[in-house]
């Protein structure tokens, strides 16, 4: 019989060095797509709350904690932002 995997794991095992590890549940979320898309800015429209209208590519991969409360209490999503244009898509795959 396989053994079940968590449903969550603890903070320490996904915070990023130079980041603060937290005592609730966080989750490593990818976010892939296109260049122009809107990856980015959405990531940043979930931090600051402002919608940014400037277009910046992404270069390799940008990590931003995000955190939610919900009704099961507080959870943080590790958002690793990818680089969508092709001519940024190798330093993408070492991540």
């Amino acid at each position: 019989m396989e053994a079940k995997r968590p449903l969550f794991t603890s903070g320490i095992q996904l915070a990023l060095p130079n980041q603060q590890t937290v005592d609730y549940p966080s989750f490593k979320l990818v976010i892939v797509g296109d260049g122009g898309t809107g990856k980015t800015t959405f990531v940043k429209r979930h931090l600051t709350g402002e919608f940014e209208k400037k277009y910046e590519p992404t270069i390799g991969v940008e990590v931003h904690p995000l955190d939610f409360f919900t009704n099961c209490g507080k959870i943080r999503f590790y958002c690793w932002d990818t680089a969508g244009q092709e001519k940024f898509g190798g330093l993408r795959d070492g991540y």
